[in-house]
């Protein structure tokens, strides 16, 4: 791992600000990230203060007088490279990828398009039109079969992602998901071990934390599955072959090298029994609550989440 995560010399005369809430629909999940990461920056004696994020944030970071953001948002406005920008002009270093990164993140499709134009395995998918449904629906026949995951281009946490198992069934969910989730698309269904990985970069030294399999109780891993304390069990290390790991792991490097991320970020993926692995989106901004999976995977290699929250710290650059 980058650096010991025991120096905290340099962050002694700083105010942190950890920015959560927001105005995503993941303020929820983002609002316990962010108490998540102040009680473990409090634990390490730092001055750390609580910036609900809304349309004043400017006003509140100059008012506290931030010398470093701690982004513990998820969503619209934290993951998508607006909050990133703001920091920028403000002049404010930040903790995560910069503004182009997240901004690619976020877009699901995007991602999955840069990868496979740079040899990474990813899902076959199909862009939604809601101005031809019929025209989709053929498409989704001829590329992806069912049955299928849908997906908005731009949400996190696992809002919108819906299993759909027959023509029928989309046929009639789509109007509707697509009023509700603007753009979307849908990928297909891949059967098999779900997988997320964690790492972190701090510009010299790029870090895999060991792979994560979830085991959720419902069909796939759902918003439910997701944040509902005892809905998914976690196996770390994954139960997977050596020869498995080794390559998921080296993928992920250059999948988190390809879309220019930095500082701490994960990447799912999806494992079939056959060997064959894709990579489904990148989350450069993951969740930091205590059922999320990179406190998870840091707990696994003897990482609490104070020194967790440390090592985030030491990937921004202080000038």
């Amino acid at each position: 791992m980058p650096n010991s995560g025991t120096d905290i010399s340099r962050y002694l005369n700083k105010t942190i600000g950890v920015l959560m809430g927001g105005m995503s629909s993941e303020r929820e999940i983002s609002l316990r990230s962010g108490v998540n990461v102040m009680n473990a920056l409090k634990t390490l004696g730092l001055r750390a203060v609580q910036i609900d994020v809304d349309r004043e944030v400017s006003q509140k970071l100059l008012s506290e007088k931030i010398d470093i953001a701690f982004i513990a948002l998820h969503g619209t406005y934290g993951e998508d490279g607006c909050i990133q920008g703001l920091l920028e002009v403000m002049g404010i270093p930040y903790t995560g990828s910069g503004v182009a990164a997240s901004a690619i993140a976020m877009d699901k499709l995007l991602s999955k398009k840069i990868w496979s134009a740079s040899g990474i395995p990813v899902a076959e998918s199909v862009e939604i039109d809601p101005s031809n449904i019929e025209a989709t629906l053929k498409k989704i026949g001829e590329n992806t079969g069912y049955p299928v995951v849908l997906k908005p281009y731009s949400e996190g946490s696992s809002v919108g992602v819906e299993l759909v198992k027959t023509e029928g069934e989309l046929r009639a969910r789509l109007p509707e998901y697509s009023r509700q989730f603007g753009l979307a698309f849908a990928e297909k269904y891949i059967k098999g071990k779900e997988l997320t990985v964690g790492v972190i970069d701090d510009g010299k030294e790029l870090t895999v934390f060991p792979i994560l399999e979830l085991r959720p109780k419902n069909e796939f891993y759902d918003f439910e599955a997701k944040y509902t304390q005892g809905m998914t069990d976690f196996v770390i290390p994954a139960a997977i072959p050596e020869e498995s790991t080794k390559a998921i792991q080296a993928t992920v490097k250059k999948a988190f090298r390809d879309l220019g991320l930095k500082g701490v970020a994960r990447i799912d993926v999806m494992l079939q029994d056959d060997g064959r692995y894709f990579c489904l989106e990148a989350n450069s901004l993951p969740g930091l609550t205590d059922t999320s999976d990179i406190p998870a995977m840091a707990r696994e290699v003897g990482i609490g989440m104070p020194e967790l929250a440390l090592r985030i710290l030491d990937c921004v650059e202080i000038k």
